[in-house]
């Protein structure tokens, strides 16, 4: 009997885990791939070329009617990215969970297996709560910034706004990836010391780890197309491999 109640128990919450996992690797995939073909003028038009003869406020005026026309479908991806990172949120929290209810908790010198696992689940939840807050701040600035280009206010100064909104989104951009690769290298950590039978997702955990850290670098360097190509390799690829990964881990492993 008491078997059996454990075993309703785990069903359900290996079943909210998967679905979890499954529908944040979709929206990360979908967000990602909607991005690019948007930076690269396939779902929204190109930026306008200036006229040789255009002054530099006529130029600057021109783009922004441009980009006034790529908010809505920013606002779209966006909101299906943080619905992705949300899954990443709630599987770092699965993870978190393999050493806490058990697994990992042993004794000795030193923090313990559970307790690097507990610091790193944390740490990934963190950075994805913060890569939600400061796209939800960015949309907001942005958002500013194509009224005021197409009410009449100084183009210059208009220009200036958009400039900090985006330094200081990538400065928060940057810590929150930090936090989220810091987080997955302590789990992986954590996974190599105690989960011998999952060295694979271990190995999964830790690119994903690194991978996060070198995006944050990537920020905080103002390398822009090294960050695109390295944010599109862990939207299409390397994070919903490990969302599903986890999931899966968190249903055959016991409890």
């Amino acid at each position: 009997m008491q078997a059996q109640a454990m075993e309703r128990v785990k069903a359900p919450a290996g079943t909210a885990a998967g679905v979890a996992a499954v529908v944040g690797a979709a929206a990360l995939v979908v967000a990602t791939v909607w991005f690019a073909l948007a930076d690269k003028g396939v779902t929204v038009s190109s930026p306008p070329q200036a006229a040789p003869d255009a002054s530099p406020d006529d130029a600057l005026r021109s783009y922004y009617h441009w980009f006034v026309t790529t908010l809505v479908q920013e606002r779209w991806y966006t909101v299906i990215a943080m619905l992705g990172f949300l899954g990443v949120a709630a599987a770092a929290g699965v993870a978190r969970g393999l050493f806490t209810s058990g697994h990992g908790l042993t004794s000795g010198h030193g923090p313990t297996s559970g307790h690097v696992a507990r610091i790193g689940g944390g740490l990934v939840g963190a950075g994805a709560v913060a890569w939600i807050a400061t796209e939800v701040g960015r949309l907001g600035g942005h958002g500013a910034v194509g009224q005021m280009a197409t009410h009449a206010n100084p183009i210059e100064t208009v220009n200036s706004i958009a400039y900090t909104v985006d330094m200081i989104s990538y400065a928060f951009l940057a810590a929150a990836f930090a936090l989220i690769g810091a987080g997955l290298l302590m789990l992986a950590s954590a996974g190599w010391r105690e989960l011998s039978g999952q060295r694979a997702w271990v190995g999964c955990t830790a690119l994903a780890g690194a991978l996060g850290l070198a995006i944050a670098v990537a920020f905080a360097d103002g390398a822009g197309d090294l960050t695109d190509v390295l944010e599109f390799a862990g939207g299409i690829v390397v994070l919903p491999l490990w969302l599903l990964w986890t999931g899966r881990v968190a249903r055959v492993m016991p409890r």
